[in-house]
């Protein structure tokens, strides 16, 4: 399949999704987040459309159909990448992963030993257990934001862009950070 005919596909899930009434949505990379909507947070796997790689045509799609409230939900190594801007988030386009997670650590004044540490990570996975064993996961919550004011500043023009809010697993299932408290941003899907 071509990326645009992927594209489409996925964009079409989302039309049914409106068209059953839906307002609001978790957008997903993959089957990852799709389990943690059901398992990890006990609501309707019916709110959950994947974006694939696709972040910022999913973004203009939720936002032509009007959807009031996009949750962009996966695992902190995918969704990192957004905080830096990065709209599509295969590898083979870019990959920024640790340079933004070394900003914003730099930003909430973690030591130049941790840095250099994480820089020499291979996967952010390696990244989260320093960053937890040091005592830094203040940053988590903050990339979280940084992600949602990346989508609103992407939609900026929009005439009624939805509601943007982020939350970041790790691969064991662990809430990382959202940007603002994970009963608020789940309550209308309850």
């Amino acid at each position: 399949m071509s990326e645009e005919s992927w594209k489409r596909s996925l964009s079409i899930e989302l039309e049914m999704k409106r068209a059953q009434g839906l307002t609001r949505i978790f957008l997903v990379p993959g089957n990852h987040g799709e389990r943690f909507v059901n398992e990890q947070l006990g609501l309707d796997g019916n709110y959950v459309v994947t974006m694939s790689n696709f972040v910022g045509y999913m973004l203009q799609e939720v936002t032509r159909l009007k959807f009031e409230h996009v949750v962009i939900l996966g695992h902190f190594g995918k969704l990192v990448k957004i905080a830096a801007g990065i709209f599509h988030t295969h590898s083979h386009i870019a990959d920024a992963r640790m340079e933004t997670l070394i900003s914003n650590l730099a930003l909430i004044g973690a030591p130049l030993s941790l840095l250099q540490e994480v820089d020499d990570c291979t996967t952010t996975e390696a990244a989260i257990e320093l960053i937890n064993a040091q005592g830094f996961q203040a940053v988590y919550p903050r990339i979280a934001e940084k992600i949602c004011d990346r989508v609103n500043q992407m939609l900026r023009f929009s005439d009624s862009p939805p509601q943007c809010d982020a939350i970041l697993f790790s691969f064991d299932n662990q809430v990382l950070g959202t940007n603002r408290p994970l009963s608020a941003i789940t309550e209308g899907f309850r």
